[in-house]
């Protein structure tokens, strides 16, 4: 610099704020071991390098020099940060000497606790002002610590006199707890060396390569800058876009669909003692698979690979604790002789890929529960699919007694139903068409970007003068012009339409010829899963609610099953 920095620049202020910052990520990684259920050990570590921090900043910034800068407040604030994880980092340590049988050292670390407590409660009450201002949940954090302290501390004193007997060393006797280092500042190549990043930026300018952004610096300033109203412009296609997409494409074919299905189930339904034929498949499927009983035992797989997963994942952090601790204790014994990487850098991929498996393995879990109250309610019903046929016919309110037809009139109903199954043929043709169009419509939705078109258009009319207002309004022959790139969607809406009021059409003359052919005998055919009853005044809405419930149970059965087996490939 060529002139002398101000005190905010200075090493002590700047070393104040880099501790701090460091003290505040430490206390991140800190949080996350607690919440994570982390070895007391590990967490007395973590918590013990967060107070050298707090404490290495306040030595900075009780500078003389930085008086005018740093608050009072703000500094005590800091020393009872200190404190608190100090006596956080003595009370994990205590709560590890129980595991160890270390009773005496449990009472000596859990008094050493209390003590740095006191103390930060003194930094308190000795400034009214620093009362004032340090935050709330600070101050509640620090009674919660000093809560759980005096709990267990009267407890282990119990326990000693009247059981362990044990003497208690005093605090220079105490082992100490070794530090570990989750942060550390690291300076952007950009600051580290800004001479060669200068010399880079002038040897691109020499050599006329304008187009390519520096691959530190980047594009130049203000560059990706566009009219407000472009922004506006692109809210405004994309908005008509989605609407164009959710309600003039894939709603009128959802709707399409629903049409026809409610025809078809009004007219399965008042079948006399047989079943449609998409409920007689889906019950066959459903049957050959197993019906709720191989979706239990999916669940069990789903459960115990877990569990075994948990378990390995949880004794792979124990190794790295342990293999920690032993590297530290080495490295503290054989100061020079141990020339190995630290620990902490040879296992910081593999700690990164354990948190995430445990992330995995928690999201799974919930997914699971979710599944299990999905099969626990349809699971009755699935199994109603898996019955034999019989019983799954007797299981269907039936809509009129059934009686024999005559030959001729079961040949002219044969005929009709021929017909009837060729043209529901027909439309499952056409609604795969409209579930591939659907999807095909949303791809090109999600890879429809105009920004390109956008910005050519704002640069065409501020050609005569970068001053000129630009509005929405302006982009409107261009929307037009995009969005007929959907055109060919829209002609299969229409195309569908007329398709399917034709196949309706048709199968209403079928049904009618089916009920004539049966009409003539004074009789319903049956013995056929295709037959139609003929009065259509029977009450039907029992039966049409029981089918509706079937083919649903169906739908949550492939439903469960997808769930389960999904969460087989994650576990194994």
């Amino acid at each position: 610099m060529r002139i002398s920095p101000t005190v905010d620049l200075s090493p002590s202020a700047l070393q104040t704020l880099i501790h701090l910052m460091l003290a505040q990520a430490q206390e991140c990684v800190w949080q996350k071991a607690a919440m994570d259920g982390l070895r007391d050990g590990t967490i007395a570590r973590l918590a013990l390098k967060i107070a050298e921090y707090y404490n290495t900043a306040v030595e900075f910034a009780s500078n003389s020099s930085l008086q005018a800068l740093y608050s009072r407040h703000w500094i005590i604030h800091m020393q009872i940060k200190s404190n608190h994880f100090t006596a956080a980092a003595q009370f994990r340590k205590a709560s590890e000497c129980i595991s160890q049988d270390k009773y005496g050292e449990e009472i000596a670390r859990l008094q050493l606790a209390s003590d740095v407590v006191k103390k930060a409660f003194h930094l308190i009450s000795s400034s009214s002002a620093a009362a004032k201002e340090i935050p709330k949940p600070v101050i509640n954090d620090l009674k919660s610590l000093q809560q759980i302290i005096a709990t267990n501390l009267a407890r282990a004193e119990k326990d000693n006199d009247v059981i362990y007997l044990e003497k208690i060393p005093s605090v220079s006797a105490l082992p100490k707890i070794l530090k570990t280092e989750m942060v550390k500042p690291v300076p952007p190549a950009e600051v580290a060396d800004p001479v060669l990043i200068i010399h880079q930026q002038q040897q691109q300018e020499q050599s006329q390569i304008t187009k390519a952004p520096h691959p530190v610096i980047g594009l130049p300033l203000f560059r990706k800058l566009v009219p407000f109203a472009v922004h506006q412009a692109a809210s405004v296609y994309i908005d008509r876009k989605e609407r164009l997409i959710k309600e003039d494409i894939i709603a009128k074919l959802e709707e399409l669909t629903i049409v026809y299905h409610r025809s078809a189930t009004e007219k399965n339904a008042s079948k006399p003692s047989t079943l449609p034929d998409y409920i007689l498949q889906q019950a066959a499927e459903v049957r050959s698979e197993g019906g709720s009983q191989i979706l239990y035992e999916m669940w069990d797989h789903v459960q115990a690979a877990a569990s075994k997963n948990s378990d390995i994942l949880e004794e792979a952090f124990n190794a790295l604790d342990e293999e920690y601790e032993v590297d530290e204790s080495y490295r503290s014994k054989y100061t020079n002789e141990w020339k190995r990487p630290e620990s902490l850098v040879l296992t910081q991929q593999l700690t990164t890929q354990g948190q995430k498996h445990r992330e995995t393995i928690t999201a799974a879990q919930k997914a699971d529960l979710i599944v299990r109250n999905k099969l626990d309610t349809w699971a009755n019903i699935i199994d109603v699919l898996t019955l034999p046929l019989e019983d799954l016919e007797n299981s269907i309110p039936s809509a009129s007694p059934s009686i024999r037809v005559e030959t001729a009139q079961e040949d002219s109903q044969k005929l009709a139903l021929a017909r009837i199954k060729t043209l529901t043929d027909n439309m499952n043709q056409h609604i795969r068409l409209r579930k591939n169009t659907i999807e095909q419509a949303k791809k090109a939705s999600n890879a429809d970007d105009i920004s390109t078109s956008l910005i050519k258009k704002a640069d065409e009319l501020t050609a005569q003068s970068p001053l000129i207002k630009i509005e929405a309004a302006q982009f409107e022959e261009l929307f037009i012009e995009e969005l007929r790139k959907y055109d060919k969607f829209l002609l299969t809406v229409d195309e569908e339409d007329e398709a399917q009021s034709e196949i309706i059409k048709q199968l209403n003359e079928a049904y009618k010829q089916f009920q004539t052919a049966a009409s003539n005998g004074k009789n319903f055919a049956v013995g056929s899963a295709e037959s139609i009853p003929i009065d259509s005044n029977l009450p039907m809405a029992k039966r049409e609610k029981a089918l509706q419930n079937l083919s649903q149970a169906y739908l949550k059965f492939k439903e469960i099953k997808t769930n389960l087996s999904e969460g087989l490939k994650v576990t194994l």
